[in-house]
């Protein structure tokens, strides 16, 4: 059988299509770290709401009372800056799998080629299979007439 001649270009494909999905893979790891990030500080603010409340009711200096909202307010931010990270991290990950399902394509049209060139090979082999197999045939036939004694 004929090699694929476009193998090299099988293999390429097929590389560059893994290396789409750990991509896609890293990206989604870092989108969920940064959900984790948020929902760690938004249980920082609730914690941090929850002592306020419960110093405010006993009483408290204005100071105190203003260092923990300054400290909320910064605790908001930076809920607010992890949220803008995860639409980030959200869309590069879309990106990244719309580049991968490409690559895939890509890889599918490869295979069917190599598929089909494989099928040819087959069908070119059991033709000559059959040349040979009829060129046998009349081979022995003409040796049997040519032995056959004529009347």
């Amino acid at each position: 059988m004929a090699a694929f001649r476009l193998q090299i270009l099988v293999d390429y494909a097929e590389e560059r299509s893994k290396s789409a999905a750990r991509e896609v893979q890293r990206i989604r790891t870092k989108w969920t770290q940064e959900e984790q990030k948020k929902h760690q500080l938004e249980g920082y603010l609730e914690d941090y709401r929850i002592r306020l409340n419960s110093i405010a009711t006993g009483g408290m200096s204005m100071v105190t009372m203003l260092d923990f909202r300054r400290f909320i307010a910064k605790l908001e931010l930076a809920i607010r800056t992890q949220a803008e990270e995860i639409v980030r991290c959200k869309q590069q990950w879309e990106v990244a799998k719309k580049m991968w399902l490409e690559r895939e394509r890509e890889v599918k049209a490869y295979h069917a080629l190599r598929t089909r060139h494989e099928q040819a090979e087959v069908v070119k082999e059991e033709r000559q299979d059959q040349r040979l197999q009829d060129e046998f045939a009349q081979l022995m036939h003409r040796r049997q007439k040519a032995e056959q004694p004529t009347p």
